[in-house]
């Protein structure tokens, strides 16, 4: 073989080398929302299929099927049928008892100033009607008596409940969903990806950590800071996310469980964690204890970390946690 032959061979097998190995490497990105969980829900996924829009689909149809199971204002939910009904006794649901085991955790951590069965007392309040106002004090006051999770009762075979007591998990179940829908779409084959929810994400497989933006809480079309995440999740609790004002007084949807009352003073508060039902649920129980209290439970966590904007002398303040700043932290104050 001449020498040319040879160099033509080399050449041969380098481009059937490259050919295949692109053929190998090959991978699929889309990027789809849709209006689902009373928000913008985007999803982001990569595979080797060319099929991957229609596995985000999939994914989003599994979302939709936990919704309607988890939803308490949908009449036919689970949750909504347990609140409804007269009995104190009902079967377990797995996924009615992972999202007890998160509550419960978070009700002990923030001394019961987070508390599921705060819902009656919510209702008062009609932050999902066209007129939410500022309840009567002695109807909080009385309301408040049916507020008591520690009464709860629970195991992996039932649910014990006070007659007409009623429980919320809205600040919990759109990060469990997003968890069971990240845990689907590995499952689907999509190896790299994310859900965001707005106040909920997760990321996984990425060989560089996405950037994540903090709305600012007084400026709707702002960040005031930002943080790379991989394997991570985060929930932000703020009190922009539903509000309404009466005689020139802000009312948000973060309510003490002790008082009944919209938590004074923090405006928003964001967990970083390795689960998004624990970020989501974590960041409103959070919200509801003082700032220094909140930073320093969140210190004796392991991989958990929490950025927090409160006012101090007319100003927006931030606390942080030591782990944030391994994140790239960025902040515009």
């Amino acid at each position: 073989m001449s020498k040319n032959e040879i160099i033509s061979l080399i050449i041969v097998l380098a481009v059937i080398s490259y050919a295949t190995y692109k053929f190998i490497t090959r991978e699929y990105t889309e990027t789809r929302s849709k209006y689902i969980l009373d928000t913008i829900v985007e999803i982001s996924a990569t595979s080797k299929s060319k099929n991957v829009g229609n596995e985000i689909e999939a994914v989003f149809t599994y979302i939709q099927a936990l919704e309607k199971k988890l939803n308490e204002y949908d009449p036919h939910s689970l949750i909504a049928q347990i609140n409804d009904s007269s009995d104190d006794v009902f079967p377990m649901d797995p996924d009615l008892y992972n999202l007890l085991v998160v509550s419960d955790s978070l009700y002990k951590m923030s001394d019961g100033s987070f508390d599921p069965s705060i819902k009656p007392v919510w209702d008062l309040w009609g932050f999902n009607s066209e007129n939410p106002k500022v309840p009567d004090s002695l109807l909080i006051k009385d309301t408040l008596k049916k507020v008591d999770f520690s009464r709860i009762r629970y195991n992996d075979k039932n649910l014990h409940k006070p007659a007409g007591m009623q429980l919320t998990f809205g600040s919990i179940s759109k990060g469990y969903i997003l968890d069971k829908a990240m845990a689907n779409m590995k499952k689907r084959g999509l190896y790299r990806g994310f859900i965001n929810s707005r106040s909920s994400m997760c990321f996984y497989g990425y060989k560089i950590a996405p950037l994540v933006y903090i709305q600012h809480p007084r400026k709707a079309d702002d960040s005031i800071a930002s943080f790379r995440i991989n394997e991570l999740s985060v929930g932000t609790s703020g009190d922009y996310q539903q509000f309404f004002e009466q005689d020139g007084i802000r009312y948000h949807h973060i309510l003490n469980a002790k008082t009944g009352m919209p938590v004074e003073d923090i405006f928003s508060l964001t967990v970083v964690a390795k689960n998004t039902a624990f970020a989501d649920g974590l960041s409103t129980a959070l919200f509801t204890m003082d700032p220094n209290t909140a930073l320093q439970i969140v210190s004796d966590l392991m991989q958990t970390n929490c950025i927090i904007y409160h006012e101090l002398e007319d100003t927006i303040v931030s606390l942080k946690s030591e782990g944030i700043r391994d994140l790239e932290f960025s902040e515009k104050i």
